[in-house]
């Protein structure tokens, strides 16, 4: 039994390309209506603007309650000759956007799986899924060069930046240059220095012993 159950959702799911749509129930308007739903590749902000805009060619659309919108007196040529109220709602299930539509051409007489209307009714839903999805392949090029000029003023700041710390550590290298340069003078002044002091010492003791000798030769002059 589950062989032929999965078959015929492979067969409906081909049937349907590359959305996949089911039958369902889902409270709109305080009321549990018949339609058939599908997820969306979209966040659920871009998905009811992009829903809006579309109804709005077949009909008048309106916010209803709870998030419902609504679009009265709609007129799809392919669904039906007379205009139709159509019911619909976007939410979030499971982090994915669900779109549930619910289309009654009469009283009980709603679109879903085996109704005459049912491939006319999505072939309608699937031409909106295309414009939706086109529309977010733009919405995510436009993120992708949102986020190459961010990054691009990003790089530019930080090449700014590189060069201010660059002619900072050049200010500086020069600045430890001159110094060194100072320090190296220094050093050979102090070497010099040092130079001269060993010299002086030098001086100092061999008249040191000069006048230690002169002192013993004017003391034996005494004695004598």
């Amino acid at each position: 039994m589950s062989k032929y159950f999965f078959l015929a959702v492979f067969v409906f799911s081909v049937f349907l390309g590359q959305a996949q749509i089911f039958s369902g129930m889902t409270d709109i308007e305080r009321a549990k209506k018949e339609g058939f739903y599908t997820y969306l590749g979209s966040e659920e902000k871009y998905a009811i603007d992009s829903w809006k805009n579309y109804l709005k060619k077949f009909g008048r659309v309106e916010n209803g309650k709870g998030g419902a919108i609504i679009s009265y007196d709609t007129r799809i040529s392919s669904i039906s000759k007379n205009p139709f109220t159509l019911l619909s709602k976007i939410s979030e299930e499971n982090n994915k956007t669900k779109l549930f539509v619910s289309i009654g051409l009469g009283p009980d007489d709603y679109i879903q799986t085996g109704h005459a209307q049912f491939r006319d009714a999505t072939a309608w839903l699937e031409d909106f899924i295309e414009i939706l999805n086109s529309e977010e392949g733009v919405r995510k090029e436009e993120q992708k060069l949102a986020n190459l000029t961010s990054q691009k003023v990003k790089n530019v700041k930080s090449a700014e930046r590189l060069v201010r710390e660059l002619e900072a550590n050049k200010k500086q290298t020069e600045l430890l240059t001159k110094k060194l340069e100072e320090a190296k003078i220094e050093k050979e002044k102090l070497l010099a220095n040092q130079e001269q002091n060993k010299l002086d010492q030098k001086a100092t003791e061999d008249a040191l012993i000069l006048q230690n000798q002169a002192l013993e030769s004017a003391k034996k002059k005494i004695k004598d």
